[in-house]
């Protein structure tokens, strides 16, 4: 099986990013990075990419007069480096349709919290302070809203009563370092199905 190409959509540190290139180095996962894109000029992500040879991007949405031109832009660019699968990983903005369109059952996003519970960019503290015994880490497939897409894989972690935020994220994080990859080679390897909101995962051949 031909081996996938990567686009990767980044806004921070790239954590997430450096388990997925670091799955791909170890042949865990039957794909590449081919390009990463990130929102943000000083996302350590794209130094990230740099160091293992990998095209970075920055896509300054403030040079684009509406937000689908800037997706277009993005798509262009994922385009050009033929992408077969797109990765969100840690990229804080909702990704416009002319995206996902274009990448049918081919755009997976992380999300640091056991949807459909904490949907949005502060799911980490907003479990913490509502009091939740656990909580945890869900990788889907993305759609056209925050947060909503059919699952694929999740797993809890547990919310210890004297936790701080730096200390329950840390926790999670280590958990997003291997699901994320996990949920991109089941993908890479075809053996994922979507039918409705159910994703099933077929067994390894």
């Amino acid at each position: 099986m031909a081996r996938k190409r990567l686009g990767a959509l980044v806004s921070g540190s790239g954590s997430n990013l450096q388990a997925v290139l670091d799955a791909c180095a170890a042949g865990k996962i039957n794909g590449e990075i081919a390009v990463v894109v990130s929102s943000k000029k000083d996302a350590y992500a794209l130094t990230r990419a740099e160091q293992f040879g990998v095209p970075g991007f920055w896509v300054d949405k403030d040079k684009f007069p509406t937000a689908d031109s800037y997706n277009l832009e993005i798509l262009r660019i994922l385009r050009e480096y033929r992408v077969d699968l797109v990765v969100m990983a840690g990229y804080m903005r909702l990704l416009g349709e002319e995206v996902l369109e274009a990448f049918p059952q081919a755009v997976i996003n992380l999300h640091p919290a056991l949807l459909p519970s904490f949907p949005g960019g502060n799911a980490i503290e907003e479990a913490l302070d509502y009091g939740v015994r656990l909580t945890g880490v869900t990788v889907h497939f993305a759609d056209a809203a925050y947060d909503t897409g059919p699952i694929i894989l999740q797993e809890f972690v547990p919310v210890h009563q004297y936790d701080t935020l730096d200390v329950l994220a840390a926790r999670i994080h280590k958990v997003e370092h291997t699901l994320l990859p996990r949920a991109i080679s089941l993908w890479a390897d075809n053996r994922l199905r979507i039918e409705g909101r159910r994703v099933y995962i077929r067994s390894k051949q």
